[in-house]
């Protein structure tokens, strides 16, 4: 009597067809992990671009004219752009829930630092550096600054102590976002004739 059973070569092919199986899975598997990858770093990089957007509209928007001096008594302007750091300025607005002895307006400046957009602050308007630091965005290739003033974008801002360019232009550049342009105008103080119906 003969005994059922599997021959070499039926079993070699089941082998076969189980291997190819296994790899198609395994690619399948492997895809959805990467996919997976992909769409939280997307998902990560939208957050920190809203809280971009949300951190200079608000130090823009609270803008004031308000001049400051620095370490060695030296005057500086309300507003500068591209002059070591991206642009400083003194904005109004700065809480304080403690009441704690000081004023409400803050002097905060934007830099790249490395591959990262960093905000900085100082304790005092005057006299003290931006020492208190805060990572915006990481990642960053490069990074430009215009301002709107009456003559249309440039690069510097050219105004007097006090006054301030009606909008500014941040552009981005980095592998995980790619470009990102935010325009944002700033608050009342503006130069002479750069009013909201002035034109640029």
């Amino acid at each position: 009597m003969r005994q059922a059973g599997f021959t070499l070569i039926e079993l070699l092919v089941g082998l076969f067809l189980f291997g190819l199986m296994a790899s198609a899975g395994t690619a399948l598997l492997a895809g959805g992990v990467q996919a997976g990858n992909q769409a939280q770093a997307i998902v990560g990089a939208n957050g920190d671009l809203a809280r971009l957007g949300a951190l200079l509209s608000a130090d823009a928007g609270q803008a004031a004219p308000r001049p400051w001096r620095d370490g060695t008594g030296l005057p500086r302007p309300a507003f500068a752009a591209n002059n070591g750091s991206l642009f400083t300025l003194v904005r109004r607005g700065w809480s304080n829930p403690a009441a704690a002895p000081r004023a409400s307006l803050q002097r905060v400046e934007w830099r790249i630092d490395g591959d990262a957009l960093v905000r900085r602050s100082a304790a005092m308007i005057d006299g003290t550096d931006a020492a208190q630091s805060s990572v915006v965005l990481r990642g960053v290739s490069a990074a430009r600054l215009r301002v709107l003033g009456a003559n249309g974008w440039q690069d510097g801002w050219a105004g007097d102590a006090t006054s301030l360019p009606r909008a500014i232009e941040l552009s981005i550049d980095g592998p995980a976002i790619g470009h990102v342009r935010q325009i944002v105008p700033l608050g009342p103080g503006m130069a002479p004739g750069m009013g909201p119906g002035a034109a640029a």
